[in-house]
């Protein structure tokens, strides 16, 4: 008789190999998630993008403020008309607790619209602040509001002069102020109340997002 303690065991299938709620596999795919939101966003893969949120999950933006559902119908409406846009994704750090997670992720966002005769390109770097639910296997974003950290604005034609009315663009918080002011004269109404870098109100979003981590395991 073979010494069956010297055999190898055979490997488990792919979808067996590790514990779905284990913090390596739920980073993973919470990771996995900030890029498919991003990608979905910005060739227009509403489905998709629905997907990603849990029922009743709200959604802030410099030009939305509301429910995931409309704002993917208000994304779907604009989609590729006045501006185009593309969001990058970068590192995110992400705190677990059961089936809860906070993830902060940085973000560019890098759209091209027309000012006046001039068409140009914004880049605004920030961050997302998300709060998170495992529904069984799969992570989804309950809450998403944005961090602009700076952004800056130039022609696409360098030789082009841009025709700015800079009282307008000083009422502007200087972290978004070139990317609503493109939004407003695009006909937007720019998101009031919009968190600011290292503000009293960006404490207390951390706050909120450690008292909701720590009520414990949510349903799935």
């Amino acid at each position: 008789m073979p010494d069956r303690s010297k055999l190898k065991r055979r490997p488990k299938p792919f979808g067996q190999l590790a514990d779905p709620t284990s913090a390596v596999v739920a980073r993973d795919a919470i990771r996995t998630l900030m890029a498919e939101w991003a990608s979905a966003r910005d060739i227009g893969q509403w489905e998709k993008l629905r997907s990603l949120y849990a029922p009743d999950a709200t959604m802030q933006t410099t030009w939305f403020e509301g429910s995931a559902d409309e704002f993917i119908e208000q994304s779907a409406k604009g989609f590729g008309r006045s501006a185009k846009a593309q969001h990058l994704v970068g590192a995110s750090v992400i705190d677990l607790r059961d089936t809860r997670a906070i993830a902060e992720t940085r973000i560019t966002l890098l759209p091209r619209a027309a000012l006046g005769r001039a068409q140009v390109d914004v880049t605004c770097y920030g961050r997302f602040y998300d709060f998170l639910e495992a529904h069984g296997s799969k992570w989804r974003i309950c809450k998403r509001v944005p961090i602009y950290d700076k952004d800056r604005m130039d022609p696409v034609n360098p030789a082009e002069q841009l025709d700015i009315d800079h009282e307008v663009i000083s009422r502007f918080a200087e972290g978004y102020r070139h990317l609503a002011y493109v939004q407003s004269r695009a006909g937007a109404n720019v998101t009031k109340g919009l968190i600011e870098p290292g503000s009293v109100e960006e404490e207390d979003l951390y706050r909120e997002g450690a008292g909701w981590l720590a009520q414990g395991r949510s349903k799935s």
